[in-house]
């Protein structure tokens, strides 16, 4: 018995300290919303945790192709819309239980099919997550963000596996 209460104890200090790491990266796949539309996305993001409860995160986020959505003055329009983002991100670790929040900036491509409508701007960005430790670095979790732009906001849902190097 105390040697099984041993392991647990164990486990959940390695699982707080991967959820501080110093250098993680990570992929995740979901859905966002534009305009009432929906697509696949996916995302790769890196990060580092400068101080136990803020990091910096950066990524890549494909919101996906959206058919027929209505977007400013255009009406059923094909678009597809991508970022480049980069924020903070204050955290809370409840032993294997990561949980965080996000703020930034992102750079985004909205593209129209055969180049009918172009709109690259930068803008900002927000969200919440919480992610699990379920073997050592690896953590497996889910996350919210909304990626603000000129018109209207994507809104993405998305399920996240990351890996803490350090």
């Amino acid at each position: 018995m105390k040697k099984t209460l041993l392991a647990l104890a164990l486990m959940g200090v390695s699982a707080t300290a991967a959820a501080d790491s110093w250098i993680y990266g990570g992929v995740s796949v979901g859905q966002a919303d534009l305009g009432g539309e929906t697509a696949t996305s996916m995302n790769i993001h890196a990060g580092t945790g400068i101080l136990p409860f803020i990091g910096l995160e950066a990524g890549y986020q494909n919101h996906g192709d959206f058919d027929n959505v209505n977007y400013g003055v255009f009406q059923s329009i094909d678009l597809e819309a991508s970022s480049v983002y980069f924020a903070v991100k204050p955290s809370l670790d409840l032993g294997p239980l990561h949980l965080y929040g996000k703020a930034g900036l992102h750079s985004y491509d909205l593209k129209g099919q055969n180049n009918s409508f172009l709109e690259d701007e930068i803008d900002t960005m927000y969200g919440i997550g919480a992610e699990y430790s379920i073997m050592g670095p690896f953590t497996v979790g889910a996350s919210y963000s909304v990626f603000s732009m000129k018109e209207e906001d994507i809104k993405n849902f998305s399920l996240n596996a990351t890996f803490h190097f350090l």
